[in-house]
């Protein structure tokens, strides 16, 4: 029997500012795929080893296959298998409750109240070189939210040394530092230097990238379930907690993401740690993200549609057949 053709719908998401310290990009091109009832999405990130969406869709094409492409095509098959059989994939499923990640392109004040009036747990924003403009941001959001024990996560990306980091740290006010959650990536990974960053400051660290080769030095793991298996992230880290993340995509991208993690919770709540599924914010609104919402860090599925949702939307898209 040969394969099942494939349907491609190539879009470009946009957003106010560059999304974290490895990119200045404000453009962001992918596809849609649809193989017979289901849907995945193919969201590369060059900076980060992917190679382009031209170069992911020609390969396809072909029959080989990406890591990227892989999980499409895997989502896809989930999805469509719902889909056939009418019923939700979030049908008995919790997600996981998610931090906010914070928009640079949006006005501080707005952000804030919205955090404090749904009662967010905690906000993420990346981190830039400049740790001081950081720490500066960071005591801005710990003196707003100190009632309410807003907690604080900032992802650097690598981007820091590890002179940096510690001062970063040393300087940083008391109440900051006590409100201070999680550090993602704040310089690259070297288990020794981690150890002795987590040891002598007293924080939490979280690996993304190195997850593969990281053995010590870090309380949890960031994992994006639409990019790689959290099953294997999961078994390879099996002492940490998983913080699993949207891939910054699509919202077909995202709402895989979610229902990845709502399987992780519901196998093994203990360990999945607050979550990083709500991203559409930070990108211009289209007729998947207008249908987004995550009060206080609930990210809420389509219920109303099967599959991960957006029936009508997909059915409306322009598909051209990948050859």
């Amino acid at each position: 029997m040969s394969p099942a053709p494939i349907y491609v719908y190539e879009y470009l998401l946009r957003s106010g500012v560059a999304l974290n310290s490895a990119s200045h990009r404000r453009t962001f091109p992918g596809a849609l795929i649809r193989v017979g009832s289901g849907y995945g999405c193919v969201h590369p990130w060059p900076e980060f080893g992917d190679a382009s969406i031209e170069e992911q869709l020609r390969l396809l094409a072909q029959g080989i296959t990406t890591p990227a492409t892989a999980m499409a095509l895997r989502c896809a098959k989930i999805d469509g298998a719902a889909r056939e059989a009418g019923v939700s994939l979030f049908a008995g499923l919790t997600i996981p409750r998610s931090h906010y990640s914070w928009s640079f392109a949006q006005p501080t004040e707005p952000q804030i109240q919205r955090l404090l009036a749904e009662g967010w747990a905690a906000l993420k924003a990346k981190g830039f070189a400049n740790y001081g403009e950081t720490r500066r941001f960071l005591e801005q959001c710990a003196k707003a939210g100190e009632a309410q024990n807003l907690k604080l996560r900032v992802d650097f990306n690598g981007c820091l040394d590890a002179r940096g980091f510690s001062q970063f740290i040393e300087f940083m006010p008391l109440r900051t530092y006590q409100q201070l959650d999680l550090i993602e990536d704040p310089f690259p990974y070297d288990a020794a230097l981690w150890q002795q960053a987590q040891e002598r400051w007293k924080v939490r660290l979280a690996l993304d990238k190195g997850w593969r080769d990281g053995s010590t030095g870090f309380s949890a793991v960031v994992v994006k379930p639409a990019r790689r298996d959290w099953r294997v992230v999961a078994e390879k880290h099996p002492a940490h907690r998983l913080v699993l993340t949207s891939a910054m995509d699509h919202g077909i991208g995202q709402m895989f993401a979610a229902y990845e993690a709502a399987l992780a919770y519901r196998e093994n709540p203990e360990r999945v740690d607050l979550c990083g599924l709500c991203t559409q914010h930070l990108f211009e609104p289209d007729g998947f993200f207008e249908r987004l919402s995550s009060p206080g860090g609930h990210l809420q599925p389509d219920l109303h549609s099967s599959g991960l949702g957006f029936d009508d939307v997909l059915e409306r898209l322009p598909w051209r057949k990948l050859d």
